[in-house]
């Protein structure tokens, strides 16, 4: 194979501009910071218990409106330039940078570099790489463009739009291609962006089948070999940035409802309507706060853990972890017996928006339900992908997204039917390994009623005597069997060209060897011990 290289340079001077006028911010931020003196307020504030808040004979409307203006200046300012110098870093890694593939015969290699220094960086094996696949563009987060610091958090949103996918289930995302914010085709849609171009090319060269979103997506089957399966939520670096917003504003909510029930206090030992607006105030902060705390519990019980499919001998175990603090934590658990599950079906996707997108971040989709055969059932596999996150030019995102719980799920499916064809086999195996330890009459009995019943056996012929066998898995996995070339035979076809002809009567028979000995016949007593239970059957039936 030829060595090809492609690159894609980020490079700009809106980029660069973007940076300055960031730091600049930055600085005021800071310069706002410690010329107003809230770093000494606060710390008299520890040290001292000094009241920083204006005096208790103001009045109580001008008190909480400037307590809330001081909260605002504590926190605020500090959270802007964590924003800023956060969209700096995201900046020089993304729009600055230069991303380079290079496939050489054996490797497919990825770089993303600015200047001399390497962002990222990571190496397939061609023999590998399974898929490559087009990452659904993400809706651009609507902050006001008539703040220019804001402005510059959104039109420099990242766009990582390539997914290889490799075969053991690793994922690498890659090419920034961001959406033009004034082009008509980020809102409305055309058929093809950059990304297709690249897609095609490198699935060309690398000569990759085309994803088709029409039909359903199969995946193949799990080596049976596997004991553990674990699944991690698919879109966690988004959830966890949406968690600590919500944490902020949360956080933000409770000092402002501690400051408003301190001054509602007063107001109630005053008298006066004023208390009626107080217990107002608190409400909608506690309003507030269930949805803020609902949605964070969801966060920690829903998304951070991973769940983990386990099959030990005939059962499966399902835990769901939560690693804290290097400590792991199990928020659900259950075991069940693999002969006693009925089903696993997929469920279908919960449409329930509130409108704010950390919010609906947090919505509970679990997509996997574990049916038993006493009608009890599992729900598992949180699936938390929402569509109005994302946008695709093809127009039909919902499909996109299912087709990629489709591969979730039968990963997840495949995994506990195969633990259970693997149990189903390994006790057929031990059982078939214990009647070719019996002894030889024992064996020998064993193997005529399973010709019957089968109707079939294999065949090994040498010039001394013949071997007769049964047990596919038998022939095919002892290791005493594998140098010996058994043929697979019908038994009517073996009843007619050996045992009903005259010149094999007297033919040797070792029927049931198991490696050491067998039943020495001949084939004419093999036939009359065959025909024998045949009749005995027939005459019981």
């Amino acid at each position: 194979m030829e060595r090809k290289e492609i690159k894609l340079n980020h490079f700009s001077f809106y980029s660069v501009f973007a940076i300055i006028v960031l730091i600049y911010f930055s600085i005021k931020c800071i310069q706002f910071y410690l010329v107003v003196g809230i770093p000494q307020e606060i710390w008299e504030t520890i040290t001292t218990e000094k009241n920083s808040f204006i005096s208790n004979e103001s009045k109580l409307e001008a008190q909480l409106i400037v307590n809330f203006l001081t909260l605002l200046a504590i926190f605020l300012p500090p959270f802007l330039v964590y924003l800023f110098v956060k969209k700096i870093y995201k900046i020089c890694n993304y729009f600055l940078s230069e991303e380079k593939i290079v496939i050489s015969d054996e490797y497919f290699s990825y770089t993303r570099k600015l200047a001399m220094i390497n962002l990222e960086k990571f190496e397939i094996n061609l023999n590998e790489i399974k898929r490559i696949t087009k990452i659904p563009m993400k809706v651009p987060t609507r902050f006001s463009t008539n703040i220019p610091a804001l402005a510059i958090l959104w039109y420099f949103k990242e766009q990582e739009r390539i997914l290889i996918k490799d075969k053991n289930g690793k994922e690498y995302k890659i090419w920034n291609i961001p959406a033009k914010k004034f082009s008509p085709s980020s809102y409305y849609g055309t058929p093809k962006d950059d990304a297709d171009l690249y897609i095609k090319e490198l699935r060309e060269y690398l000569k990759l089948e085309e994803e088709n979103i029409e039909d359903d997506q199969e995946t193949e089957s799990l080596n049976i070999e596997r004991k553990k399966l674990i699944y991690r939520h698919p879109d966690l670096s988004e959830k966890k940035k949406s968690f600590f917003i919500l944490l902020f504003f949360q956080l933000f909510l409770i000092f402002i409802f501690l400051e408003i029930l301190s001054e509602g206090i007063r107001a109630f030992y005053k008298g006066g309507i004023e208390i009626l607006i107080f217990i107002v105030f608190c409400i909608v902060c506690i309003g507030i706060s269930c949805f803020l705390i609902k949605a964070i519990k969801n966060a920690i019980i829903y998304f951070f853990p991973y769940e983990e499919y386990e099959i030990i001998e005939n059962r499966l175990y399902y835990k769901k972890r939560l690693k804290l603090f290097g400590k792991s934590f199990i928020m659900e658990r259950f075991d069940v017996a693999l002969k006693d599950i009925d089903s696993i079906s997929s469920l279908a996707p919960k449409i329930s928006y509130i409108g704010i997108k950390p919010l609906d971040d947090f919505k509970p989709f679990k997509r996997i339900y574990i049916k038993l055969k006493n009608g009890e059932g599992y729900e598992v596999c949180n699936w938390g992908k929402i569509s109005y996150n994302y946008t695709y030019f093809s127009g039909n995102n919902d499909k996109v997204l299912e087709i990629e719980f489709k591969e979730t799920f039968n990963n997840i499916k495949f995994f506990i039917e195969n633990g259970e064809k693997k149990y189903n086999f390994e006790t057929q195996l031990d059982e078939t390994k214990s009647n070719y330890n019996l002894e030889e009459s024992e064996r020998y009995n064993f193997v005529l009623n399973k010709i019957i019943e089968e109707e079939k056996l294999y065949l090994y012929k040498d010039e001394e005597k013949f071997i007769v066998n049964v047990g596919e898995i038998a022939i095919k996995n002892l290791a005493i069997f594998k140098t010996m070339n058994f043929e697979e035979i019908d038994f009517y076809v073996f009843y007619v060209n050996y045992l009903s002809k005259k010149e094999y009567e007297d033919k040797i028979v070792l029927v049931g060897f198991n490696g050491i000995d067998g039943k020495e016949v001949t084939m004419s007593k093999l036939k009359n011990d065959i025909n024998e239970i045949r009749d005995s059957k027939s005459t019981f039936i």
